[in-house]
């Protein structure tokens, strides 16, 4: 029970995580790499907030999106003025300046010794030490971030950024922001990001800059496109199969030196997968007149 309400709540943030990444690489087009350096940014907030200075829980949940919607502005500005590849480049660029902070900045985050004793929220009275009210606590969560990012897809904003990532040219002749879709796109995606870091730490109780690699990267971009970008319901689905997908390995008897590797083996097989069956809808033909 108590390990099936473990996995509940990982499928919860990764949930939020993942539908974040949606809105500028799956509608938009934009391949963002340093999403997750975001998503440590919101986690190391909220553990530096909370164990530092003594903030509680909304404070910390506040903070973690500005900082990382500041994160994201500061991205926007230097990396929306590439393109196409080097914008990957530039993002990546980010995200491993990012991971040389945690890891070199001792007197913040302690390098790799991480940040323990994170405690768990505090809301009316409720123990959320216990997992189960926990869980209801970040499904709630995960449900406003699902309605906020679907009403987004569906308003101008969404449909002007699916429109430049089909046809740029053909969306300024109709006098669309460009420019501002996809920085608007960008500071949602890292709020939500900033939002699921928030919650990782407080449930793990404990963060270290192994937690925000680039494997994990790989595994957030790895739910989107077997979700298929672009498909609000589709991450949702590909969320909670790819978190469950490994699970069955913990009950073979194999060693974990092995079982880590195998895990990630996994993952990179159906990523290369889904790539290469549908590679026509994820590398589309740019519309020409």
């Amino acid at each position: 029970m108590d390990y099936g309400i473990h996995l509940l709540i990982l499928i919860c943030i990764y949930t939020i995580l993942a539908q974040g990444l949606n809105i500028p690489f799956g509608v938009g087009h934009l391949f963002n790499l340093a999403h997750v350096a975001v998503y440590a940014v919101g986690a190391y907030t909220t553990a530096l907030f909370s164990t530092e200075l003594g903030i509680g829980f909304w404070g910390c949940i506040y903070s973690s999106m500005a900082i990382a919607g500041l994160f994201s502005l500061f991205i926007g500005g230097i990396s929306l003025k590439l393109s196409h590849d080097y914008f990957a480049i530039g993002t990546i660029a980010f995200s491993s300046v990012i991971s040389a902070l945690l890891i070199n900045w001792k007197s913040v985050t302690r390098g790799v010794l991480g940040i323990p004793g994170i405690p768990r929220p505090e809301l009316f009275g409720i123990d959320f030490y216990e997992n189960s009210n926990f869980l209801v606590l970040v499904a709630v969560a995960m449900v406003i971030v699902q309605f906020v990012l679907y009403v987004f897809l569906r308003n101008s904003y969404g449909r002007t950024l699916r429109a430049q990532s089909e046809y740029e040219q053909g969306a300024l002749s109709l006098a669309k922001n460009t420019v501002r879709a996809r920085t608007v796109s960008f500071l949602i995606s890292s709020c939500a990001a900033g939002l699921a870091g928030s919650f990782y730490a407080y449930y793990i109780n404990y963060i270290d800059p192994s937690s925000f690699s680039l494997v994990e990267m790989i595994f957030v971009l790895t739910i989107v496109v077997v979700g298929k970008p672009g498909s609000f319901w589709g991450i949702t689905a590909s969320t909670a199969f790819l978190v469950l997908l490994p699970e069955p390995l913990r009950f073979i008897d194999i060693p974990p030196s092995i079982l880590g590797p195998m895990r990630q083996m996994l993952y990179s097989l159906i990523l290369f997968g889904v790539v290469w069956w549908k590679k026509e809808t994820l590398f589309p033909v740019e519309r020409t007149v």
